[in-house]
């Protein structure tokens, strides 16, 4: 283990243990009606995700950021089957297609500023991209049941920023980059976009050669 990796560790457990408590306080005290529930997922997605700048800036050592992630989605996954729900596995799917990505960066696939992209890429520009639609959305894309406009294009300027600020990529590929997140997260069936999203902002941001 390196020198901040223990300390990276902490602050890991720590970030996750407040948005947990976050969304525990949401969802008792309902302040957002019948959305409560709704937000309260989001917003942890949205909060557990910036542990990509722990990992990008903190964490030397690739295994636990990836035994991190597969623990998190266990546990998830064991919370999802005493609530007897599947409309929340996209918090288990998220961390495993994540782990599966630091896997691939320390075999010497893409980079760790890909897969951080990725990671920021699906919790803020998903997450936002709900509580958006939630709050603005009315008019849903064409072919799609409950994806807007006003989150489609939350999703777009999100990946656009993140790939932007941390990979380096030229601006074309950034936008290209934003624009097949955005159709990926917007059409991907059965609700797999929690897989798809961060795979295709890691292809397109780590392995291409531009």
């Amino acid at each position: 283990m390196h020198g901040n990796d223990l300390l990276g560790l902490i602050l890991t457990v720590l970030l996750i243990v407040f948005w947990w408590t976050v969304a525990y306080f949401i969802k008792k005290n309902q302040p957002f009606g019948s959305l409560s529930k709704e937000v309260a997922r989001k917003l942890v997605h949205i909060g557990v995700s910036n542990f990509a700048f722990i990992y990008l800036y903190m964490i030397e050592s690739w295994y636990i950021p990836f035994a991190g992630l597969l623990a998190f989605a266990a546990i998830n996954l064991m919370i999802e089957l005493n609530t007897g729900s599947r409309r929340s596995l996209g918090t288990v799917q998220y961390p495993i297609v994540m782990a599966f990505i630091v896997l691939l960066v320390h075999l010497g696939c893409g980079t760790k500023q890909a897969c951080a992209s990725a990671l920021l890429g699906m919790g803020y520009g998903d997450g936002l991209a709900a509580l958006m639609g939630i709050k603005f959305g009315s008019k849903k894309l064409p072919g799609s049941e409950k994806k807007t406009y006003v989150g489609s294009l939350t999703v777009f300027v999100v990946v656009f920023a993140v790939c932007l600020a941390l990979t380096g990529k030229p601006l074309w590929l950034c936008i290209c980059t934003a624009l097949a997140a955005t159709l990926t997260e917007a059409y991907t069936p059965f609700g797999l976009d929690n897989i798809s999203v961060p795979l295709v902002i890691f292809v397109m941001t780590g392995l291409l050669n531009v």
